[in-house]
């Protein structure tokens, strides 16, 4: 999507590890999973305990404004769920995400570059929004992103990591979850619990 994605990272899409079945059904394979714009336009599934997700995605959105010449700086808007914005933010080969509350409020940042560790890095494409549904309505309280850092000896190993983001008040990162077994279901914890910031929003 962006030209500094394609000058540092070759990455294939994880969506697969990324999402779980959009489906109630308890049959339903937790592999086979939607593409981006399948799961753009799926309706939300209600899940355990009253929660509900649905997903969209951060590939194609509109730029809003560039500085090639300023390390490579980029800013897309992409859209949401609830009245929701993500302002995709990529410079000096690291990404990071603005959310813009509904109605045009202030915009937080998440700081993602702070969380790992200043190395490069890059969000995959897919968005796990989470909350309830109200009088039929998708109310988001929460999010998940997926991340790739550039880590190991001259950052030739990417890790992906989860990053789970409350909405409500202030929205922050309250977890990033390394890989490893039960990734997807600790990141979901995490956002549903929507616990304290790991990084103060700019």
């Amino acid at each position: 999507m962006t030209h500094a994605r394609n000058l540092r990272f070759a990455l294939p899409l994880l969506a697969a590890a990324f999402v779980v079945a959009c489906s109630d059904s308890p049959d339903a394979d937790p592999q086979a999973e939607p593409s981006p714009s399948e799961a753009a336009t799926s309706p939300a599934a209600v899940a355990d305990a009253g929660r509900a997700f649905r997903y969209t995605s951060l590939d194609d959105c509109p730029l809003l404004r560039s500085a090639p010449e300023e390390a490579g700086f980029y800013e897309y808007e992409c859209p949401g769920e609830g009245g929701f914005k993500l302002k995709l933010v990529e410079a000096d080969l690291r990404q990071n995400i603005m959310v813009v509350p509904p109605g045009g409020g202030e915009e937080r940042s998440l700081d993602l570059a702070a969380l790992s560790g200043g190395g490069f890095s890059e969000l995959e494409d897919l968005v796990e929004w989470r909350g309830t549904m109200e009088s039929g309505a998708f109310k988001p309280d929460a999010l998940i992103l997926r991340q790739e850092v550039a880590e190991g000896s001259e950052g030739q190993e990417d890790t992906s990591y989860l990053i789970a983001v409350k909405l409500a008040g202030t929205p922050c990162a309250v977890a990033r979850i390394a890989p490893g077994p039960g990734q997807n279901e600790q990141a979901r914890a995490a956002a549903d619990g929507a616990g304290s910031c790991l990084a103060g929003p700019g």
